[in-house]
């Protein structure tokens, strides 16, 4: 497996690892997430039907209503929260979310942003990526092509 580390800023604390579900589209979990089960519901993002719970999602920004904070600490409290999330830019309601989810359910979900790369450019969907939002980084570890 090839290894690429990248720098980037923290904004939610923990450590993480799973396997990456990518996105050039920004997402909004208010009316896009189903709390109870992890599932994207947004009929309009190349997510419809598949399942956060336990990715590392990669997505430009958030959108939509200011209510994807409560989605997030919905999504929390029912254990269906993504390992973490890397954005370009992580917008306040998204930081919001999962920070009080942090802070009252005890559940740390890395949240990084403003990498030194483009993680859409070097992240594929299925590739295994660690996020340490104690110290800012990520790592891709890309599987080799057959």
């Amino acid at each position: 497996m090839e290894k690429v580390v990248v720098r980037a800023r923290a904004i939610n604390r923990g450590v993480a690892e799973g396997e990456a579900m990518v996105t050039r589209q920004p997402f909004g979990f208010s009316h896009g997430l189903e709390t109870a089960t992890g599932r994207i519901s947004d009929s309009g993002h190349e997510w419809l039907g598949q399942n956060l719970k336990g990715k590392v999602i990669v997505f430009p920004y958030g959108k939509g209503s200011v209510t994807g904070g409560l989605y997030i600490l919905e999504a929390a409290k029912q254990g269906n929260t993504p390992a973490a999330v890397i954005n370009l830019e992580t917008d306040p309601v998204v930081a919001g979310g999962f920070i009080m989810a942090d802070l009252l359910y005890g559940k740390e979900t890395p949240v990084v942003d403003r990498p030194e790369r483009d993680p859409v450019e070097i992240i594929r969907n299925g590739d295994l990526v660690k996020v340490d939002g104690n110290n800012g980084t990520f790592e891709v570890y890309r599987r080799q092509s057959a």
